[in-house]
């Protein structure tokens, strides 16, 4: 049977009501409008479910039949409700085209809130409305707007999986209370987070955690979702907090620590309103390049790496632990960051890279 078939089982017409009384009571539809004073017509409306029991209707019927105007006013309800439930009920199996394109199963697989896991399509749909805060699949929210014009040059990319992704994201963020964002003491906090940099990141994750909740800032860890294809993302929820997401895309610690303070650096320099989206395969623009090397620098000072790189030709594992111990630096990070540069190649000194 059907979710409509099952409504339909259980909706109650006010009008068959008022029948089964007048035909117990021995009364004609013209002498309860006598009785009650309302126009013979109007009745015969009410009784076909045409027209509604207003409270003024429920007061005279119950003076009429001696049930509360409390009962008639529930029965009106339960009727009205039950017709908008029938339209929603529709409209969800017409949401339901939208599942194509949303991973579901996965965020059911990691419990994610409101996704519980069903193989029926009308309760993904339910599910997911409650997920999104929305009464249709197909409407806007201000996340979905702010990535409307969000585009990678990977052809498997997924518009929809990092909006899931983005919104999970949103959830956790709302399970705690932030003070205002401080811009100041995100500034004042950028050397008080690399000083953290000297370990894992997962490791650091909660006092990282906890220094920018200081500045109103909320960050979430998440696996990235398939084809969302991103490392990291920052924006402004409200005028009065942010939040960084933080994928394990490329399963690299050194790209987690790199991707925080190409975060951070949005935060700060740019766009109060943009959406930043740190994807894989992107053009790179100015904006993006500038986040850059504020994480770079923050990690290792251009000063400091270049002076490293001009006087070690020929690098062993202890040159670059040395330079780790010296610069209170994980050894993965120096080796990322000489990888990325094409000083040592991708496949020298992996054992000093942690991952995921």
């Amino acid at each position: 049977m059907s979710k409509l078939d099952k409504l339909n089982e259980y909706v109650v017409v006010p009008g068959e009501t008022i029948l089964e009384l007048l035909e117990v009571n021995c009364m004609t539809q013209l002498d309860l409008a006598n009785k009650t004073g309302i126009n013979k017509k109007t009745i015969n409306e009410i009784i076909n479910g045409k027209a509604p029991i207003t409270t003024s209707t429920a007061l005279k019927l119950e003076y009429v039949f001696n049930l509360p105007a409390s009962f008639w006013n529930n029965l009106e309800s339960n009727y009205r409700e039950s017709l908008e439930r029938e339209k929603d009920i529709l409209s969800i199996k017409e949401d339901e085209k939208y599942l194509i394109n949303i991973p579901y199963v996965e965020m059911a697989k990691r419990n994610w809130d409101y996704i519980e896991k069903t193989r029926d399509s009308y309760e993904k749909v339910v599910n997911l409305r409650k997920f999104f805060s929305v009464a249709s699949l197909g409407f806007d929210t201000e996340l979905k707007r702010r990535l409307a014009f969000r585009k990678s040059n990977n052809e498997k990319f997924s518009y929809d999986s990092l909006y899931c992704w983005l919104r999970y994201g949103e959830i956790q963020s709302n399970k705690d209370e932030y003070p205002k964002f401080n811009m100041e003491k995100l500034k004042d906090s950028v050397n008080k987070i690399r000083k953290l940099a000297n370990k894992p990141f997962l490791e650091q994750y909660e006092k990282i955690k906890k220094i920018l909740k200081e500045c109103g800032i909320a960050l979430i860890f998440e696996p990235h979702l398939p084809n969302t294809y991103v490392n990291g993302v920052s924006y402004k929820l409200t005028c009065d907090k942010a939040i960084i997401m933080l994928s394990d895309r490329g399963k690299k610690d050194d790209i987690l620590w790199f991707t925080l303070f190409h975060e951070i650096a949005h935060l700060i320099k740019h766009s109060k309103r943009e959406v930043f989206v740190d994807l894989e395969d992107t053009k790179t623009n100015d904006i993006e390049s500038e986040a850059d090397e504020f994480a770079k620098n923050t990690l290792i000072p251009d000063s400091v790496y270049n002076e490293f790189v001009k006087s070690n030709v020929f690098y062993n594992e202890n040159i670059i632990k040395d330079f780790s111990k010296k610069n209170n630096i994980s050894a993965g990070i120096i080796v990322g960051r000489l990888q990325k540069d094409g000083i040592i190649g991708w496949n020298q000194f992996n054992n000093l890279i942690t991952r995921l």
